[in-house]
């Protein structure tokens, strides 16, 4: 003799069911992307540092550029590759994953990378230096990253590249850093106006030029993509 028992679920019961296999599917997922967590934050970070080493700015200060970057900021060419070459470390580094319940209890992984705290950048080797014979210190990185304006005794100097004044070629090449530019006080240049950085550096609505390239939309699906394929 058999004895069959048919059970037909509610909807309350397949809202629970589905409920129930969400929240352990996620965490079951998340147990498995954390696992992989130093792999795919390398990945991730690696292809950060790549978006940064094609922008503007980091092209420029390692010379690839049109705007001749290093003699704008007064850094010869090796200081200058290694500012750019310690942001891009910097950026591959930051990549951190982290999952989290959420209140329904479904696990929730998140990426992160690059905070906003610059302090680890205004401390790279060439962030900043002090200009001789004037003693005024020059804040390579904080004008790239933080404050893009320029106060050299506020636009009391103008920039004199190679080529374009001949009574200062020879200064160019006894003092300045790059071999290509030196600031020059506009006393001495007899006229007006003032130094202003290059318009490569300039923020992108209120970002820096990293903030404004990482944070594009395509960006995030590229990390996204990285995830999704090493987690299966």
């Amino acid at each position: 003799m058999a004895i069959l028992v048919s059970v037909q679920p509610t909807a309350n019961t397949m809202a629970q069911l589905n409920k129930g296999v969400k929240r352990e599917g996620s965490r079951i997922w998340a147990g498995r992307a954390m696992a992989q967590a130093a792999t795919i934050s390398k990945e991730i970070g690696n292809i950060l540092a790549k978006i940064f080493n094609e922008t503007q700015v980091a092209k420029a200060l390692r010379g690839q550029g049109g705007t001749d970057l290093p003699a704008h900021l007064g850094l010869d060419d090796s200081t200058a590759n290694s500012l750019a070459d310690g942001m891009a470390g910097l950026i591959r580094a930051s990549v951190r994953m982290m999952s989290k319940s959420t209140s329904n209890g479904v696990v929730a992984v998140r990426i992160q990378a690059v905070k906003d705290n610059w302090d680890e950048y205004l401390g790279l080797p060439g962030a900043q230096y002090i200009s001789r014979p004037s003693n005024i210190t020059i804040p390579v990185a904080r004008w790239l990253l933080v404050d893009p304006s320029i106060d050299i005794g506020q636009a009391a100097y103008d920039i004199v590249f190679k080529g374009e004044a001949e009574k200062f070629d020879v200064r160019i090449q006894k003092v300045s850093r790059s071999g290509r530019a030196i600031m020059v006080s506009l006393q001495t240049l007899g006229g007006g106006g003032g130094y202003v950085l290059p318009a490569i550096i300039s923020g992108q609505a209120g970002q820096n030029f990293i903030e404004y390239a990482l944070g594009q939309p395509n960006v995030a699906v590229k990390a996204a993509t990285i995830l999704m394929k090493r987690v299966r």
